[in-house]
């Protein structure tokens, strides 16, 4: 891999470190009131079999992994004393089943009922329980009812204290989440919002159209995933969210590869691509038609997830031994990569906690798809900043390039080539421009009397005072030998001869100060409005060169130009 494809991806790496340590860091909190994360000392009843003394952590040693929908499951516990705290509050996350709290045999919170009886989908959701300031020592009773199989394995800890500090206490804990998930949509926006301007335009770039989207679908599904919204603004949509954004997440992989690979059997390509599309679309059906919910469905959606990450690794190794694709593209496959690693990865740490009990299991998740979404993400950026010099670069040379077309390479000026497209655009326009043809004198009797390196001198000194005369008014362009075009677009007869007649005068202080050679040349100037209405400005310039023989003419009559200089 060359040095340019390894620092972009180096910067993202460390990019990806610093933000990190820096909302794991700096962004520090501390409760102001005591707080109780209530794992010990629960007596928790499945189906009628009662368990004591089981911590919530350990809920799936209790069950060996198996709920099915329409299990009870009844578990109370004796709240703690944490002193005169205002606003005290429980935080719990239910998992696919309805709740219903009780603080001593009285009813405080009622979640889900009506939702299960009318058998719609239930989703993962936090719930702020609000207890009465009298509530230490009194008996917490949590009544659950199963609403999908297989509905979860182990139960998050319900976490007590003020309300200010436990909503503070939630952030600072998945404040990666956050800040990753917030990046990802504002990133996908503003990106977006720039490629919008250019897709049509410039094919390249529907690669980032689509890396655009696929950063707000990610930043939606992990704000999903781990229930973010759901403290502060209530939806029971929220896990449909999370189920919906993470099943685009394989075609959307696939359609990437499409825009930067090269792929030689596409057809094999397309098929894999619309069966795993096809996949998707059938969970969709199955849960919003059938009522085969899209939890269930998930192995389904794993495998085809395993099977992609695949095909990642595949293309990722074929373009490090061949070189096939650009720099570009190259970054994005490596921040594809890693996102589907640390998908991978997150997908076996799922399914051992599933069956082991692993106590930093949250941790890791989050550590990781973060880690993963943040690396694909600079990617993208590094992508864009390649991408953009890239064109610079490609700018450049075009202009170089065009210079090189449309200049002469004696004096710098533009040339015969860029005079008459410059003509050929007057001819679109009803301006009254003026012409005036310029020609050297006696640059033939320099050449042949001093060399040719004095009558290029004789050129480039009169294309600086050509220069001089017209920058700022008019257009100018040696379009032969000895030949020189000036067109200004705005001006009188007037204003030609007071021009003509300083380029004539600067010409005379050159002959004072350089005497060798003598320096003259004849004009001929004609504007448009002196020819036919729908003249050319290739007659307005024949009218003009007319002209400018005639006086060369009369010059070589009257002051002998043709026998000396």
């Amino acid at each position: 891999m060359s040095k340019k494809r390894i620092l972009p991806i180096i910067c993202a790496l460390i990019l990806t470190a610093c933000v990190s340590l820096f909302i794991r860091t700096c962004m520090s909190f501390t409760a102001e009131y005591p707080m109780a994360e209530l794992d010990e000392g629960w007596v928790i009843t499945v189906n009628g079999i009662v368990n004591k003394d089981i911590p919530l952590t350990r809920f799936m040693s209790i069950t060996n992994g198996h709920l099915e929908r329409g299990d009870n499951i009844v578990m109370y516990t004796t709240l703690p004393d944490l002193g005169d705290i205002p606003f005290p509050v429980i935080l719990f996350k239910s998992r696919y089943t309805t709740l219903t709290a009780f603080l001593d045999s009285r009813e405080i919170f009622d979640f889900g009922s009506d939702i299960y009886k009318e058998k719609k989908f239930l989703g993962k959701t936090y719930h702020f329980i609000t207890l009465p300031t009298d509530y230490a020592g009194k008996e917490l009773k949590f009544i659950m009812k199963v609403s999908e199989q297989g509905a979860f394995k182990d139960l998050n800890p319900p976490m007590l204290g003020s309300q200010p500090d436990v909503e503070g206490d939630f952030i600072h804990r998945h404040l990666p989440i956050i800040a990753t998930g917030m990046f990802l949509m504002v990133f996908g926006l503003s990106f977006l919002c720039i490629t919008m301007f250019f897709v049509s335009s410039v094919p390249d770039i529907r690669s980032f159209l689509i890396g655009s989207i696929f950063c707000m679908n990610l930043s939606a599904w992990i704000m999903s995933y781990y229930s973010i919204l759901s403290p502060f603004v209530y939806t029971r949509f929220e896990t449909e969210v999370e189920f919906f954004t993470m099943y685009l997440i394989v075609p959307y992989c696939y359609l990437f590869l499409y825009l930067i690979q090269k792929i030689e059997n596409k057809k094999l390509y397309l098929t894999a691509a619309l069966l795993t599309t096809g996949v998707t679309i059938a969970q969709y059906v199955l849960h919003y038609i059938f009522g085969i919910h899209m939890k269930v469905t998930l192995p389904i959606y794993h495998a085809a997830g395993a099977f992609g990450f695949g095909v990642i690794t595949y293309y990722l190794i074929r373009n490090i031994r061949k070189r096939d694709i650009s720099e570009s593209d190259m970054i994005q496959m490596f921040g594809m990569f890693i996102f589907a690693l640390a998908q991978l990865i997150h997908l076996i740490i799922y399914y051992m906690a599933n069956y082991h009990y692993m106590p930093n299991a949250s941790f890791l998740s989050i550590a990781t798809i973060d880690a993963g979404c943040l690396v694909f993400v600079v990617c993208q950026l590094a992508n864009y900043l390649v991408f953009i010099t890239g064109a610079y670069a490609q700018r450049q040379e075009h202009a170089s390039l065009s210079h090189l077309a449309y200049a002469d390479g004696l004096t710098n000026l533009p040339n015969r080539a860029k005079a008459d497209k410059k003509m050929e655009d007057l001819d679109k326009t009803n301006l009254d421009y003026c012409i005036i043809s310029v020609d050297l004198n006696g640059l033939k009797y320099v050449n042949d009397k001093f060399g040719h390196p004095s009558g290029d001198k004789y050129i480039t000194d009169f294309a600086k005072v050509l220069i001089t005369t017209f920058d700022n008014t008019g257009f100018c362009a040696r379009i032969g030998g000895d030949e020189f075009l000036v067109i200004l677009e705005d001006s009188t007869e007037k204003d030609v001869d007071a021009l003509l007649g300083r380029m004539n005068s600067a010409l005379n202080v050159m002959n004072a100060i350089y005497s060798e050679y003598h320096r003259s040349v004849a004009t001929g100037y004609a504007f448009r409005h002196e020819c036919a209405e729908n003249a050319t400005s290739h007659e307005v310039y024949l009218l003009a060169d007319q002209r400018m023989y005639e006086l060369k003419r009369k010059m070589h009559e009257e002051l002998g130009i043709h026998n000396r200089l």
